[in-house]
């Protein structure tokens, strides 16, 4: 009896195991649905009623680098959202519709290297809209858009684009972003 009265102040002090840092790597963080999207009417859109074919965006290394410099950066966190674009009906500008943005969230926290492994990740392109507009005049599937990645870098927030053509072709690949905290950050691509 007395061992457990020791234990429970014990535990307590320390708090349950499953309190403990998230793990270094990536993670997805926010789907697209548990993002905030919200109807005309201000009620959550709910599960997707369209999509088109999965796109698979191969797993690649990202670096920084200083664009003056060329010196490495060690970013804290980074951001990658994969994104598409879909058809949305109603819409208050436009009265036959219009494309609308969406993406899923990854992001990389505890960094500890200056080369980061980003996993494999399969982009389903979905939208909450699937009637008369999306097949008149002519298709309008949600399709890949590309990958927004945003780095917190100390004093600075860079951000950069992979295109849609470009993301198929990440294998074996290391994305270099140089940059640059006063201008625009460019990215560019080298062989493993």
């Amino acid at each position: 009896m007395r061992s457990s009265r020791c234990i429970l102040p014990l535990f307590i002090l320390l708090g349950p195991p499953t309190l403990s840092a998230q793990p270094t790597g990536c993670h997805l963080a926010v789907r697209a649905e548990d993002n905030g999207l919200l109807s005309i009417n201000g009620k959550p859109l709910g599960p997707a009623v369209v999509s088109s074919d999965t796109v698979t965006v191969p797993s690649f290394h990202l670096r920084f680098v200083d664009g003056s410099t060329g010196s490495l950066l060690k970013p804290s966190e980074v951001s990658i959202a994969y994104g598409w674009r879909w058809f949305q009906y109603p819409y208050p500008e436009h009265s036959w519709g219009a494309w609308s943005a969406g993406s899923d969230l990854v992001s990389c926290a505890k960094l500890e290297a200056t080369e980061i492994n980003i996993p494999q990740f399969e982009v389903k392109p979905r939208g909450w809209y699937d009637g008369i507009y999306t097949k008149f005049p002519f298709s309008r599937k949600p399709s890949f858009s590309g990958i927004d990645i945003t780095a917190a870098i100390q004093g600075c927030s860079p951000r950069v684009t992979i295109k849609p053509q470009e993301a198929g072709a990440l294998t074996g690949r290391t994305a270099v972003v140089k940059v640059g905290c006063r201008g625009n950050s460019t990215i560019s691509y080298e062989k493993r």
